[in-house]
């Protein structure tokens, strides 16, 4: 086996194998986009989670990266870049370092998005007769 004959440690052997199911995962959805895509199937994410839902669902997740969950930063940079292009925008401004600092930045970005969205809803509904 691979391993042994190199004597890789353990840490060593599980970001190798993590490296590798990415490129197997990146390959398997390259091939499977391009297959619906032939087939004029369009692409979509439905459904949009709030700040909260992400958080416990990304928290959630983290279990199954080790290498991600043992490390603030890494944390960070998988939280931002999940977020929704409007929020992913007013976070990633700054770049939080801790993934508690880029949740609470998250937090405060959607509520922020929230009033403004609701001022502007009851302006244009007050100009109607």
């Amino acid at each position: 086996m691979l391993f042994e004959s190199l004597a890789y440690t353990d840490e060593r052997r599980v970001k190798l194998i993590g490296h590798q199911l990415q490129e197997v995962a990146k390959s398997w959805w390259l091939t499977t986009k391009r297959a619906l895509e032939h087939r004029g199937i369009d692409i979509i994410w439905k459904g949009q989670l709030n700040i909260e839902e992400y958080v416990a669902k990304f928290s959630s997740l983290l279990r199954f990266s080790p290498h991600v969950s043992g490390n603030e930063e890494a944390a960070a940079d998988q939280f931002i870049n999940g977020l929704n292009p409007d929020i992913f925008t007013l976070v990633n401004t700054g770049r939080p370092n801790t993934f508690s600092d880029a949740v609470n930045r998250a937090k405060g970005a959607e509520a922020g998005l929230i009033r403004q969205r609701g001022a502007s809803y009851s302006v244009q509904s007050q100009r109607k007769p």
